[in-house]
């Protein structure tokens, strides 16, 4: 799937955003409140779907809940993608921000203030999910009877195997099998559970130390303290929707399935319809022959483009017609790139380039991985990583947050990192400048 925006339109965008962000902080608190709120607010709508309760649903009345669903997701996007927009495309507050602070320390500097700056105290979903499971393994360690393991390990699955989902369920979910196995693997490799939580909340406290001496040192404002919060905070709602997100996918699977079985097509018809074809068809109770042909098409190849007012779907020809028209710029002679500093440090590895699990399996540990955009389903692969570098930046990106976590040397926003390097180059990070450069 490729995604296209509009330069201009997305930077104006960007800087009204901004601008709104700078008047009054207190709009970025905002901002994360009600991502907080409409992401728990999917989650419990969805905790209910079931295959059971989706067969003894009317058609009209399946209907009705596929557009509720899709009301309250529609809700939850209209304030997630506000971080994204002010910083995605075109590093907006991220370039604000070390602007301000170019003006108080030196240049070279600045990425390392802004790093510390924008650290957070909040946890992740994803670091929440790491130190649940080595809770779990602690028990183990220390030897405690089955039944409170089993008990411990159970309430860790019930509240994460969803996240190995993503959008289309390729993968499965995490069962206790996978569990057990990361279990054991943590086990063989001789660490102590206990000691890797203390460390790893002694490394946070350390951090959040550092940040405050920063603010002391800059005499930073109660203003521009609010505004490096907000950044920071956007980095961990994000992943709060995400999380969000994926679990209504993956109750959205079932009522797809109970969808294209009512309607006698298979579940990729389904996935290409508008909220309203589906409400329609189903109070019709049958697809026409016209329309089955064009949702089998839609479900080939298709183009889709939406502004506010306006949806419009091409296919066949014409979608081929327009994607002929998309300018590809030439990428051969490009040995150097720049982009936002997400995690300090310097590393030198062979690239790997992985957007899916498929790909994963050509990771060795110390290669620099190189991907569009991480999603949860590679972190696998980002913890062999010497290095992180993705096409897509914004302090809301996966790797960003991931890399942090982690302390991985990472790049985000080249833009065309993976254009440019292939498989098997032999790469320098520079992550203290944003720099990656073949050798």
């Amino acid at each position: 799937m490729q995604f296209y925006f509009g330069e201009k339109d997305s930077d104006d965008f960007a800087r009204h955003l901004l601008s709104l962000l700078l008047k009054d902080p207190e709009f970025g608190k905002k901002i994360n409140k009600n991502i907080r709120i409409y992401s728990a607010r999917l989650k419990e709508f969805c905790a209910e779907i079931d295959k059971d309760f989706l067969i003894n649903l009317s058609n009209a009345k399946l209907g009705k809940l596929y557009i509720s669903l899709d009301e309250l997701h529609t809700e939850l996007y209209t304030w997630g993608w506000l971080p994204n927009a002010v910083d995605m495309f075109h590093a907006n507050f991220t370039n604000y921000l070390k602007d301000f602070l170019s003006k108080k320390i030196e240049s070279g500097n600045v990425n390392q203030a802004l790093v510390a700056l924008t650290a957070s105290p909040k946890k992740s979903v994803l670091q929440e999910d790491h130190e649940s499971l080595l809770n779990v393994i602690k028990l183990k360690q220390a030897n405690v009877p089955a039944a409170k393991f089993n008990k411990a390990l159970e309430g860790h699955q019930n509240r994460y195997f969803y996240l190995k989902h993503l959008w289309l369920g390729k993968e499965g979910v995490y069962d206790k099998k996978y569990y057990l196995r990361e279990i054991n693997k943590f086990i063989r490799s001789g660490e102590n559970a206990k000691t890797r939580l203390y460390k790893e909340s002694a490394a946070l406290f350390e951090t959040l130390e550092k940040r405050r001496a920063l603010i002391k040192n800059l005499r930073l404002k109660k203003k521009e303290i609010d505004l490096f919060d907000v950044y920071a905070d956007f980095a961990v709602t994000k992943l709060f929707r995400r999380a969000a997100q994926i679990y209504w996918a993956y109750k959205m699977d079932f009522i797809f399935e109970e969808i294209a079985k009512r309607l006698k097509i298979p579940i990729i018809m389904v996935r290409f319809m508008f909220p309203n074809e589906i409400k329609q068809c189903l109070e019709n109770g049958v697809l026409d022959r016209k329309s089955r042909s064009e949702l089998s098409a839609r479900s080939k190849y298709c183009l889709y483009y939406a502004e506010k007012g306006c949806d419009l779907v091409l296919f066949g020809k014409e979608a081929d017609q327009i994607e002929k028209k998309i300018a590809i710029a030439p990428t051969e002679d490009i040995r150097e790139l720049e982009g936002q500093v997400a995690c300090l440090g310097k590393a030198k590895g062979y690239a790997k380039i992985i957007n899916s699990v498929a790909e994963m399996k050509k990771m060795r540990k110390g290669d620099i991985l190189f991907s569009i955009a991480t999603n949860p389903d590679i972190v696998q692969v980002m913890k062999l990583a010497a290095a992180i570098v993705t096409d897509q930046g914004g302090i809301t990106s996966h790797a960003a947050i991931v890399s942090r976590e982690l302390g991985t040397p990472c790049v985000i926003g080249t833009k065309i990192g993976t254009k440019v390097f292939k498989d098997g180059d032999l790469v320098e990070v520079d992550a203290n400048k944003g720099v990656v450069r073949k050798i």
